[in-house]
């Protein structure tokens, strides 16, 4: 009896000595299993008095031998696995069953077993769930005292423990009442290859506790702290309630250019910094959704400058902008033969696919072109200024903000001063 509980007192010592020596690892959480244990050698496919597998598996009154503790330590190792070290003792009085004796006593025998398992959990450790299934693997040593069904000695020494190593398969499961105690449900099966050894089951069933340092349970305190769920702690998520990328401060990026889309001047474009997410088709310094003529260079916002015999601009007095807005008012219901208008919702550098403007079918048919190595989306074409900006109207009110005027005369693109004082003359 004393040297079984010398036995058990070393197996604890070598878990608390163990933890001891691995704690040092602060970003990784230990978790202490404190459990009834009960043992059942009945159905573990053997002879009379064992069964056959699994028969009778919850025949509790018969063939469990429940009895406490069984001790363990656990270290997670990744998402979805830990190591555990586990120290059990218990009393046998119950050992199989024979026809007519459904329960055959034995006189206490002193169990002890130390244990080494790897769980791997099929929801992922860092998961918000309360329930954390798991299988596990691993091997150990037990001894048991020697009695009626299990003395293989010569007769000397016959009532001393002996022991084997074991060969171990689990399942089983915890559940997190909170952030720091639960409870442990588990079956284990133990394999012993020697005679003297009997297979058997060891049941369990106790209180989980999640040993955590306080910077541990701080860390967790922010990670819980991400209302968006985007891995962001609240505290410096720029964008909280939106999904996004850690490398942008937790903002999305919708087109994938490296710019948030709050910053992001075309965030439906894959664009550059410097033109703040847009693009400059023409190469001419002035991005796209400011340039007047996105395809053609020039320097008068994007446009080129007008030469000196071109006739007299019609709105002399007013910056480009304003002029078009007054000839929309002024010129707006007039048309011109070979002037038409074409509203431009899109260009990409890769493409999205041909469904992605299909949103926009109410207001016109989208089509697609392929110019300075861009792929562009556009309506038209409209014979009057005033049902062109309409269109624009219709296309901003659906999302598209950026969406801009392009303008075509006899098939060439002309920048919209042109196309005013192609109206001017008109009237």
């Amino acid at each position: 009896m004393k040297k079984s509980y010398n036995l058990l007192a070393i197996t604890l010592l070598l878990i608390v000595g163990t933890q001891s020596l691995f704690s040092q690892n602060k970003s990784k959480p230990w978790v202490l299993n404190a459990e009834i244990n009960a043992i059942d050698v009945y159905p573990v496919g053997e002879t009379r008095p064992q069964g056959e597998y699994f028969d009778e598996f919850f025949n509790v009154s018969d063939h469990w031998n429940i009895s406490f503790p069984k001790i363990t330590i656990s270290k997670y190792l990744s998402d979805n696995l830990s190591f555990n070290l586990s120290g059990s003792y218990n009393k046998l009085r119950k050992w199989g069953e024979f026809p007519g004796s459904p329960s055959l006593k034995v006189n206490n025998l002193t169990y002890v077993g130390m244990d080494g398992m790897f769980n791997y959990f099929f929801s992922g450790l860092s998961k918000q769930s309360k329930l954390k299934p798991f299988i596990g693997v691993g091997g150990g040593y037990t001894w048991i005292r020697q009695g009626r069904f299990n003395t293989f000695a010569s007769g000397i020494n016959n009532n001393e423990l002996i022991g084997a190593g074991t060969v171990n398969g689990a399942i089983g499961a915890n559940y997190w009442i909170d952030g720091r105690i639960g409870l442990n449900i588990q079956t284990t099966y133990k394999h012993s290859f020697k005679e003297y050894l009997a297979k058997h089951w060891q049941h369990s069933f106790g209180v989980v506790v999640r040993l955590t340092k306080g910077d541990s349970k701080k860390k967790e305190e922010k990670e819980i702290n991400d209302r968006d769920g985007d891995g962001v702690p609240d505290e410096s998520d720029k964008c909280p309630d939106v999904p996004g990328l850690k490398t942008l401060d937790g903002c999305p990026d919708g087109d994938g250019d490296g710019i948030a889309d709050k910053y992001d001047k075309c965030p439906t474009i894959y664009g550059f910094k410097e033109f703040d997410g847009c693009i400059d088709s023409d190469g001419d310094g002035y991005p796209d959704n400011i340039d007047e003529c996105p395809d053609v260079k020039g320097t008068s916002m994007g446009c080129p400058e007008i030469e000196e015999e071109a006739p007299k601009y019609c709105f002399e007095d007013l910056d480009d902008m304003n002029a078009y807005f007054a000839s929309l008012k002024r010129d707006g219901e007039i048309e011109v033969e070979g002037l038409v208008f074409k509203v431009q919702v899109g260009a990409y550098r890769t493409p999205p696919k041909t469904s992605y403007f299909d949103f926009l079918k109410n207001v016109g048919d989208v089509n697609m072109i392929e110019e300075n190595e861009l792929t562009k989306f556009r309506l038209g074409d409209f014979k009057t200024l005033m049902e062109t900006e309409i269109i624009r109207l219709s296309v901003i009110e659906q999302g598209v903000e950026d969406a801009f005027v392009l303008a075509y005369f006899k098939g060439v693109q002309v920048p919209i001063k042109q196309a005013v004082e192609l109206l001017c003359s008109k009237e």
